[in-house]
Parts: structure tokens; C-alpha cells; sequence
């Protein structure tokens, strides 16, 4: 039995690492111990391990990631134990390779399909491995959507647009439909989920679409679908008759059995569980107990369980493409309990495609839709506004909710967040992150909030784009105290050329800014880019707590009256 440890970097992620969920799986189904750990461990990296896995995620978390693997790699006997595989790994394994030390052979480039490259002697496709999701319960750290069925029917994009990663991680577009067998081995390994997020990066370009449509039916998700939970002790209890051990599932359970009593309102059938539950503590088999005495428990847990049902969901979280969107495609994706119906928008030459697409998938009943609107790459400042405005028309028009995310273009090749489009300034790309700062990157539906947030035109856009970041992020305050009012005066006296000026010269860093003389004419106006708002206890807390359904309302309060 060979020892393995899996690592990720402790950078902040939405989601899992699935590429080391599947290899968890891979090395599980080898008879092999594996270990999983978030960041650096200490004490993980000087025990002896036969093999190291790293995985990567974005270019801009290069240093984190980088000193991640130095850390591990110092502490290996032998460099041809350690593999790097990824995203980041993936698209610049030179880079990655001249700051670690690694070779190319410790590189995994793309999909892990082939196991040779790592020395094993098998036909395993790693690649189509299902997830090991009690990788998840070694780690403290809780991924937002870490709870999910995670799945995909296809692989790669044929559309090779130049600011996207797929070509080079997919390169080959292909069909994989075997997703009823996927999520029927998560129920029987794991028990069931309530939602589906697919990770296709373009399904309708797939041929067999109605075939897919098909089997995500057949696999519960359906348009209506519901879901009953289960709860953790049928879950853990099917796990135990599987064979399945750990503390973890012990610990599960005990929680899940603690809670639960609140729940019996018979005296008599509540001193029965408590009986079995508080003798449990003195077993010397956690498990096995419970099994023992599952014919006594699990009428009072099916008597007093929740059967309430929820709607089930299933996001195609890479997007839609909307070129591809007709009555006949979006017939097959309205058979589906789609929520939201993400469309990707990512030039405002596409507007008359995404406007139509919208208007179909209206036509076939849904009303729910989000979308992705990629700016600081070929486009102007203003395009970005006229697509987020049109989805607000849109939402009027026709009665539904769109949520938008901008989402800022960086270069794949870079390791920084710092590029700039040439259409953009860095003042500008600071105004539209401080105006998404407090939605958490969602601009929602309501049209008051965004001619607030975003200018009532194009010229206030424009106006805003100059304004000073904490004018923007705080605006009632400074305008209740009339510095908004003492700025805007300066601004607009001045001309066009001066205007331009001040956005280079405030485009610069704020030491940067107290360093040099301010530009002639514009000595009144810089000061009012190094006010420093400090937000009381009460917003920070809020904020902190604030999901991606709750931020209209709240960022509607922070403009309005904070």
C-alpha cells in the first residue's frame, strides 16, 4: 500500500478540486492511503510519502501556488514522486517549471487520462473517474458549493476564442454521455444530492443533444424534479452496509442523532433513542452498533424525519452558448429543471444573437437567467454598460430576472491581475471593481439599483468610472457630506484633456499619487482620491454575510443609506 498525499494551494475557491477527487479515487481503487490537504502542512510534508500530487487553479494565484510546491518539494526524497497538474500548471508549465525546479516530466498537461506518465502500468482513464467527496472531510475549509453533484457530458469548445483557456486544456471537443451511470455511483457510494452543476463548456454543440436531454431526465432533473433529503442517518447507515468506515462518518452521525431528539414528541419513544443513542458513546464499534440496533432506531427516525421536498436544480455553470440557442435547442434545455440559465455575453456585437436567445428561452418558460459579460479585452468602457443596461431592459421587457457577472479579462499567460485592455484604464477597472466589491461581482435585476450603481446614462457612467473609489463604494456618505458635490464641481470645470490627465494620473498607486506633483490644474481635485472611508462594525459584519441571492438588497442599502 503505497502513501499518498494530495495537495491545494490555500488559495480561496467556490469549488472543490475535482482533478484530485478523482485521483483520491484512482489511488483508493489501487488499495493505496491517501491524504488531502489545503496549504502548507508542516508536518504532512516531512512524513515519507510515495507520491505527491499538487493540483493548480488560476495563473493570477501563481505565487501562492509556486511556493506551495517548493515547500513540498523540498521535503521529497526524490523530485519523480511530485506531479503538478491543473489549470495554471496546464497553461504555463515553463514558468512553473523555472521557478520550482521541476522537470517536465512532473508536469501534467490537460486531462489525466493516461496513467503512464505518472509510472503506473494500467489502463485507468483517470479523467472519468467519479468524485471522492470524503476527500472533503480531511480539511476544515468549506467550499461554497462543495455540496453538489459535479458532472459533465462533454469535453472542450470548437469556437477557440482567443481569451479563453479551453483550447489548451480541451482541445478536442468530445461527447462522454454517461451521466446517469456517474450520479447513480455518487447515490450508491455517497447518497443522493440535491443539485446538478454541469461543467460542459459548450453542450449544444453537442450532436446528440436530445440524447443528453434524455438521460439528465432519466438522472432526476427533469423541469420540476423535487428532491426529499434523505438525512444524514440513512445516508451514514447505507454507508456502513456498503463497508464504508471513518470518524468522520461516526462523527456525522452523532451530530445528526443529537440534533434529531428535538424532534420526538413521544416520552416514551424519546427515552427509547436516548437509551440507544447514549449507550452508542461505550461501543467499541461505533458502527457496528448502530447496525445492531438499526431495527430499533430507524422507525423512530422515519416517523419523525423531515419528507418535505425541494426544487431540484441543475446549472450549466460554464454558460450557454447563444449563437447556438434556437427553438429547437431550447426546447431540449427547457425539458430540464435549468436554474438559472446561464448565456454567455461577451461582446456587445453579439447583442441582437443574446437578445434573441433571451427571448426564446422566455418563449419556453424560462424565466430565470444569468450570464457572464467578459470585459477588459477588445471592448470599450461604455460596451460594458450597454450590456449590463440591456439586461435590465430585458428584465422590464419581459418580467424575468437576469443576474450579470462582469467578468475581467486576464491574460492566460499572465500570473498578475494587472493587465489593462487597450480600450480601458486602470481607473476605470478600479471603478467597476469597487461598484462590484460590495454585490460580490453580481450586478441583479433591479433597474433603480443599477442607474444608481452604474449612472442613469452614459455620460454619468463615465462621470462614475472617474469618481473617486470610496465615492463610489460609499456614495450617500460623501454625498451627505457634500465632498460628492465639491468633487463633481471640480470635474466638470475642468476640459477634455485635463479630464484625461486626472484618470492617468489617479490611475497610478496611491503612494505613487502622494509622490508626484499633481498635474497643473488639477491640484484641487487629487486630494479627493486619497479619502479613506472607515466602514462601521455593523456594515462590515453584513457584508461578511451577504450571499450572491442577497446582494441587490444589499448593495441597495449601501448606495442608498449607508
Amino acid at each position: 500500500m503505497r502513501k499518498i498525499l494530495l495537495v491545494e494551494p490555500a488559495y480561496k475557491n467556490k469549488y472543490p478540486p475535482m482533478g484530485l477527487m478523482k485521483i483520491s479515487t484512482y489511488h483508493k481503487m489501487l488499495g493505496d492511503d491517501v491524504t488531502f490537504v489545503k496549504g502548507i502542512d508542516a508536518v504532512l510534508a516531512m512524513k515519507a510519502w510515495d507520491r505527491i500530487y499538487i493540483t493548480t487553479l488560476f495563473t493570477f494565484d501563481f505565487d501562492i501556488t509556486v511556493d506551495t510546491i517548493n515547500h513540498y518539494k523540498m521535503y521529497a526524497d526524490d523530485l519523480d514522486s511530485i506531479f503538478v497538474g491543473g489549470i495554471m500548471s496546464s497553461l504555463m508549465p515553463e514558468k512553473v517549471m523555472a521557478a520550482t525546479g521541476l522537470h517536465k516530466k512532473n508536469i501534467l498537461i490537460g486531462l489525466f487520462t493516461d496513467t503512464s506518465v505518472v509510472g503506473d502500468d494500467n489502463d485507468i482513464n483517470v479523467d472519468l473517474l467519479p468524485l471522492d467527496y470524503d476527500l472533503l472531510e480531511q480539511i476544515s475549509y468549506k467550499y461554497p458549493a462543495g455540496d453538489n453533484y459535479f458532472a459533465y457530458t462533454s469535453r472542450g469548445c470548437p469556437n477557440h476564442c482567443k481569451f479563453c483557456a479551453v483550447p489548451i486544456l480541451e482541445p478536442q471537443f468530445t461527447v462522454t454521455n454517461n451521466i446517469v451511470q456517474q450520479i447513480e455511483k455518487i447515490n450508491q457510494k455517497y447518497g443522493p444530492k440535491q443539485n446538478l452543476l454541469m461543467l460542459d463548456n459548450n453542450i449544444l454543440n453537442a450532436p446528440n443533444l436530445s440524447e443528453i436531454i434524455d438521460s439528465l431526465c432519466q438522472a432526476g432533473f427533469y423541469r420540476g424534479a423535487k428532491y426529499e433529503n434523505p438525512g444524514d442517518y440513512n445516508i451514514v447507515l447505507m454507508r456502513y452496509h456498503n463497508g464504508d468506515r471513518g470518524a468522520f462518518l461516526d462523527k456525522r452521525l452523532q451530530d445528526y442523532l443529537i440534533s434529531f431528539k428535538k424532534r420526538i414528541k413521544s416520552e416514551s419513544t424519546l427515552e427509547t433513542y436516548l437509551q440507544i443513542v447514549i449507550d452508542a458513546e461505550d461501543a467499541k464499534d461505533y458502527a457496528q452498533y448502530m447496525l445492531d440496533h438499526e431495527a430499533q432506531l430507524r422507525p423512530i427516525i422515519e416517523k419523525y424525519r423531515s419528507k418535505a421536498t425541494s426544487n431540484r436544480y441543475i446549472d450549466f455553470n460554464q454558460g450557454v452558448d447563444g449563437r447556438r440557442i434556437n427553438d429547437d435547442t431550447m426546447a431540449q434545455l427547457a425539458r430540464l429543471a435549468i436554474r438559472p440559465l446561464r448565456i454567455a455575453f461577451d461582446d456587445i456585437a453579439y447583442e441582437k444573437i443574446y437578445v434573441n436567445a433571451v427571448h426564446t428561452a422566455f418563449n419556453h418558460g424560462i424565466k430565470e437567467l444569468s450570464n457572464y459579460i467578459l470585459f477588459n479585452f477588445n471592448d470599450y468602457p461604455e460596451d460594458l454598460y450597454k450590456r449590463l443596461e440591456i439586461n435590465i431592459k430585458l428584465n422590464v421587457e419581459l418580467g424575468i430576472q437576469i443576474f450579470s457577472f462582469p467578468m475581467r479579462f486576464a491574460p492566460i499567460n499572465r500570473t498578475d491581475r494587472s493587465y489593462v485592455g487597450k480600450h480601458w484604464k486602470r481607473k476605470y477597472l478600479q471603478a467597476i471593481s469597487a461598484i462590484l466589491h460590495v454585490t460580490k461581482g453580481v450586478v441583479a435585476a433591479g433597474s433603480d439599483f443599477f442607474y444608481k450603481a452604474f449612472g442613469k446614462d452614459e455620460n454619468e457612467y463615465r462621470e462614475i468610472l472617474a469618481m473617486p473609489r470610496d465615492m463610489i463604494m460609499y456614495r450617500s456618505h460623501y454625498e451627505e457630506t457634500g465632498e460628492t458635490n465639491e468633487w463633481r464641481e471640480l470635474y466638470h470645470s475642468l476640459t477634455a484633456e485635463q479630464k484625461e490627465a486626472l484618470v492617468d494620473f489617479v490611475s497610478l498607486s496611491n503612494e505613487e499619487i502622494k509622490e508626484k506633483p499633481s498635474p497643473k490644474g488639477l491640484e484641487s481635485i487629487i486630494p479627493f482620491y486619497l479619502l479613506k472611508f472607515r466602514p462601521s462594525a455593523k456594515v462590515k459584519e453584513k457584508r461578511d454575510r451577504v450571499s450572491e441571492n442577497d446582494a441587490y438588497a444589499f448593495i441597495a442599502d449601501s448606495i442608498e443609506i449607508e
